[in-house]
């Protein structure tokens, strides 16, 4: 047994030994790192600057998923510049290691850095021409908009007086040139220079923009006209009129006739633009007044040059959506005027109404009115989704929602499929007390709107709802909902059923927001069962 110990011993001896003298020659080929490491953004590409150790003979330059590049060092010692290409686009870490000649390498050293690339390219868009004076033949005054923030000029390209080619530069602060050698016969362009970061290796070129079209491409929507409409409403005071829908201004509306003559449909607003325009599409907003339910439904969209002839551009059907819509054409029109036509309203109307309408091109806006839609929450539209089957095969509670413990069922497969608050005690479903039904987003700072679209709440029903968002990781109970120092805003969506209930809310930073419902329903000695539906929830930012 002692003889077992004692090699036992002496091995464990020995391979200390051992590995203490390989720690000490690897130590004594180990090579310093690189210092003062710095790295410059580029296309598909960036450029490393750093100091190497006398005894480097080359480096290897790590980055993604274990690719890496190899560069000879022939001034070790000295501060080295070198560029990686072909890198993807994006940010990316670079770790550079030093090697010897004995083929020792240091401990890698990484840094990030961002490459830009054709993603990058593609969302460049030119400065924007305001205005531009053909003063002869020879001489064009141009005036521009202010730059983009990596914007570093901005060039005229155009054929000069001699029949060559030719060009001027601006600043980015420059607004403004004159150039006195133009031949203004032959086509000129513009586009602008960007450089990412101040101290990027590479430029990048937005899209070359025809001057002699630039007019075309303004949308100039402050001289646009009404050329014609089916009917309107001769409200005035914010409603009715067929011009509010190119005022800039969602809290207005045109309404088509209702008093006196009732006009069928469809109805339809034609503009004037003064002038030709290019455009790809257009953006719609539906009337703000929460409680029309008989929005617009089917559009055609047309064009004319003449207010005459008319050909079809697009033909659709709008969303109940009360944020900015985007329509785009199948390819790029030029006209003078165009007309919106409504053929249907949802819930069979047979009037319509809208806020707004934009037009849009690869260039500018005629105006961004009406909000954007936040797709933060999950499961809040139709078709909505249930699990967990709780009674008559009909009632579900909706996936991706928290419910309480007091919470029964939020999910009919009936009624629509909605949204639901219910109870039917002699079904088996008790009476529900402080239910509550969340979830919880991260947001951006900004101003934001919060849309219950409630529907029907069953005649003399027993339900008591509000919908809510907090700064909390839960919904209030349904007694402090009022008074609760974190919620951002409320409604008591059962005092209006049938109607959208807008809740407005500011962040002023990036924030964690629970939003959803809590509610009460109880016996009023009126009715068997107790049912509220909703038919979805929207999140716009403003």
């Amino acid at each position: 047994m002692k003889k077992i110990v004692y090699i036992y011993v002496f091995l464990l001896s020995a391979l200390s030994t051992s590995l203490w003298t390989g720690c000490k020659e690897k130590d004594a080929e180990a090579v310093p790192p690189a210092e003062n490491l710095k790295a410059y953004a580029g296309k598909y590409r960036a450029k490393l600057e750093f100091m190497t150790p006398t005894d480097a003979r080359s480096v290897k330059v790590f980055y993604g998923v274990g690719k890496y590049r190899e560069f000879p060092l022939a001034d070790a010692g000295n501060e080295q510049s070198l560029i990686v290409e072909e890198l993807p686009e994006g940010e990316q870490i670079l770790r550079v290691a030093m090697l010897n000649d004995a083929g020792a390498f240091s401990d890698p050293k990484g840094l990030k850095v961002n490459v830009y690339g054709e993603s990058y390219q593609s969302s460049l868009r030119p400065r924007r021409l305001t205005e531009q004076s053909v003063l002869s033949p020879t001489s064009v005054e141009f005036r521009f908009g202010e730059a983009a923030e990596s914007e570093t000029e901005l060039w005229i390209v155009f054929v000069n007086t001699s029949g060559n080619s030719d060009s001027v530069k601006i600043s980015a602060e420059q607004a403004s040139v004159t150039i006195t050698r133009i031949n203004t016969n032959e086509p000129y362009y513009w586009y602008s220079v960007f450089q990412p970061e101040p101290d990027a290796m590479d430029k990048f070129y937005s899209i070359r923009m025809n001057a002699q079209n630039a007019i075309m491409l303004d949308f100039e929507k402050e001289k646009w006209t009404i050329a014609g409409f089916s009917d309107e409403e001769p409200g005035g005071g914010g409603w009715a009129l067929a011009s509010y829908v190119i005022d800039n201004n969602v809290t207005t509306y045109w309404h088509s006739q209702v008093n006196g003559a009732s006009v069928p449909m469809p109805h339809w607003i034609a503009v004037d633009m003064q002038s030709e325009k290019i455009f790809d599409g257009f953006y719609f907003v539906q009337t703000q007044q929460m409680d029309e339910t008989g929005l617009a439904k089917r559009f055609r969209f047309e064009i004319s040059p003449d207010n005459s002839q008319w050909t079809t551009a697009l033909e659709g059907e709008f969303t109940t959506s009360r944020a900015r819509q985007e329509f785009s054409f199948p390819q790029q029109v030029t006209a003078r005027y165009f007309k919106i036509t409504i053929l249907n309203g949802y819930n069979d109307a047979w009037w319509s109404q809208f806020a707004e309408i934009d037009l849009y091109n690869e260039l500018n806006v005629s105006g961004l009115n009406g909000s954007i839609t936040i797709n933060a929450l999950v499961n809040a539209k139709r078709p909505f989704q249930g699990e967990n089957v709780l009674w008559g095969d009909r009632m579900y509670q909706l996936v991706g929602w928290t419910h309480n413990p007091y919470n029964i069922i939020s999910f009919a497969t009936d009624f629509e499929t909605t949204m639901i608050m219910f109870s039917i005690p002699a079904g088996g479903v008790s009476y529900v007390t402080n239910g509550k039904v969340y979830q919880t987003v991260t947001l951006q700072p900004g101003s934001y709107t919060l849309a219950f679209d409630c529907g029907n709440l069953d005649a003399n029903a027993g339900v008591l709802a509000y919908g809510i968002i907090t700064a909390a990781e839960t919904l209030p109970d349904i007694t402090t909902v009022t008074t609760d120092g974190q919620v951002l805003g409320y409604a008591e969506l059962s005092a209006v059923p049938n109607s959208i209930h807008r809740i407005p809310f500011t962040l002023s930073g990036a924030s964690s927001v629970t939003i959803g419902w809590v509610y009460n329903t109880f016996d009023n000695g009126q009715a068997i069962w107790s049912a509220f539906y909703m038919n979805g929830i929207e999140l716009y930012q403003n």
